[in-house]
């Protein structure tokens, strides 16, 4: 009788007592898995914020690196000829110079280093200097992205934070990407990269928007919450995993070579620096020749704002024009440009800084949301900043070509027994005639010498954006803006974070 009736229940009725039978007695018994991750702070995330029970092993070297391949042949590839003929004695001094970066142990094998910048098989007899790099281990990264319309440099952007990411240790490093108001592909571009770069164990976060700037939207309101929704993770990770970051990378929709990253975050560290950046290019019709960009927040230690220029004539202070033209690191009183490596101190203690329109009603000048972030820099006591000429950036193919144009052997042409500079002389290259020489340029002395900062100016130059709406440009005349007396104190200047590493 019972069986006969335990027959007649309908099947859609015994698949849901099965699914609820099921679900109770997985409840009940445990799932094993493998330890839980330890970030820097001895911090053990909470099995809420782990997305499954089971983790997913590690992928292989071999695995990544067919993830790195597939990563970089999606679509044209800008940047990957940057370091591939590069002269060995550059290629030395890279491995030497950025082994202090490295994040994790690395393998015995020495070329492994090499082949992650980009550099040919053919220079496996290079050597890389070992150093104790217990220290380093514990660095960690954030690097926040925006981007728009982003389509054509999405390739080349996660191919080299892949390879940055490699050589800083995967486990140190977190990405946020917030894009907004694309009309082009970028979105689908986005979630194809996500997947992939989840796959080799990158913990990247993408959140994608609609929206864009209404007409009515101040300008510079809006770039400001749109660059703080990227950092939005940065404040996630402290609050609800006790995870904080040494660096932050704050990067534009840019051409960058895998050299390029690493000098700044190297430059940065080596300086103590509160923001330091490189310089960007654009193409002027005029004049047929790329221009340095980002002359809108650029300025020099004197408070003058750069110029839209070639390079012999961007700057106004003379001893900073000296040393640019020499691609030496410049102490600058603000800047962007395309990269900027910030300490991330000012972000987690008072007074707290944020991305921020003026304080219009304050009678504070409405300069850009980066301007007002270095100015708040100096406020805080981290007015250390800097400029590094060397790594200069492109936002297109056009003036990316132009400004790091490739090497002519001109071994067979000219008789050098080998291209660049002469073992006394670096700058005797044959090819460092012109500002826009090849990638591989050698390193002088000076470049890794520490620069004396000195405190920063009363006055600023300042050319306001006080519209809303589709204005081309600042809309209210330039005023010399008077800095707060803290940024003008010797003290401004003072290493207040310590994030040096070991040569």
């Amino acid at each position: 009788m019972k069986a006969s009736s335990v027959r007649r229940i309908p099947t859609s009725a015994a698949v849901a007592i099965g699914v609820l039978l099921g679900f109770f007695f997985a409840r009940l018994i445990p799932w094993p898995t493998s330890s839980s991750p330890i970030w820097r702070s001895g911090h053990v995330p909470s099995r809420s914020h782990q997305k499954s029970r089971q983790q997913i092993p590690l992928p292989t070297t071999a695995q990544r690196q067919r993830i790195l391949e597939l990563i970089t042949t999606l679509s044209p590839h800008y940047t990957k000829e940057c370091t591939r003929n590069s002269q060995p004695l550059y290629v030395q001094q890279v491995l030497d110079r950025y082994s202090s970066l490295i994040g994790f142990t690395p393998p015995s094998d020495r070329s492994w280093l090499g082949s992650l910048l980009g550099f040919s098989p053919d220079d496996d007899h290079v050597h890389v200097r070992r150093s104790d790099l217990s220290q380093n281990t514990e660095h960690k990264y954030f690097f926040a992205i925006n981007l728009y319309n982003s389509f054509d440099v999405i390739p080349d952007l996660f191919a080299t934070l892949f390879r940055v990411a490699s050589i800083l240790g995967y486990h140190n490093v977190f990405i946020s990407i917030y894009e907004n108001g694309s009309n082009d592909q970028t979105k689908a571009l986005l979630r194809i990269f996500d997947a992939l770069t989840r796959s080799v164990g990158m913990r990247v976060m993408i959140r994608t928007s609609q929206r864009t700037r209404g007409q009515f939207n101040h300008r510079i309101e809006y770039l400001a919450e749109v660059r703080n929704s990227a950092f939005v993770p940065l404040h996630e990770l402290r609050d609800s995993e006790g995870e904080y970051f040494d660096t932050i990378v704050f990067m534009n929709d840019i051409l960058p070579c895998v050299d390029d990253l690493l000098e700044l975050i190297w430059q940065s560290r080596k300086n103590n620096a509160g923001i330091t950046c490189a310089a960007d290019y654009m193409y002027h019709s005029d004049i047929g020749a790329p221009v340095f960009y980002d002359n809108w927040v650029a300025r020099d230690i004197n408070g003058t704002a750069l110029e839209n220029a070639p390079f012999e004539r961007i700057f106004h202070h003379q001893e900073s024009s000296h040393r640019f033209q020499r691609h030496l690191p410049t102490q600058v009183q603000s800047c962007w440009n395309g990269i900027a490596v910030l300490d991330p101190a000012p972000f987690y203690s008072y007074p707290h800084v944020q991305f921020r329109m003026a304080r219009i009603v304050d009678g504070e000048c409405s300069a850009s949301e980066c301007s007002l972030i270095c100015n708040d820099y100096w406020e805080a006591g981290y007015g250390r900043i800097l400029m590094v000429p060397r790594v200069k950036l492109a936002y297109d193919s056009r003036v990316f070509d132009i400004i790091h144009p490739s090497r002519r052997n001109l071994t067979a042409i000219r008789g050098f027994v080998r291209l660049g500079g002469l073992p006394d002389d670096p700058r005797t290259d044959p090819q460092d005639r012109s500002w826009f020489g090849p990638h591989d340029r050698l390193f002088t002395e000076e470049e890794s010498q520490e620069l004396n900062f000195v405190p920063g100016p009363d006055y600023v130059w300042c050319w306001g954006w006080d519209g809303a709406g589709d204005l081309d440009g600042p809309d209210v005349d330039p005023v010399w803006e008077r800095m707060p007396n803290k940024s003008a104190r010797a003290d401004s200047v003072v290493v207040r974070h310590d994030r040096s590493i070991s040569l």
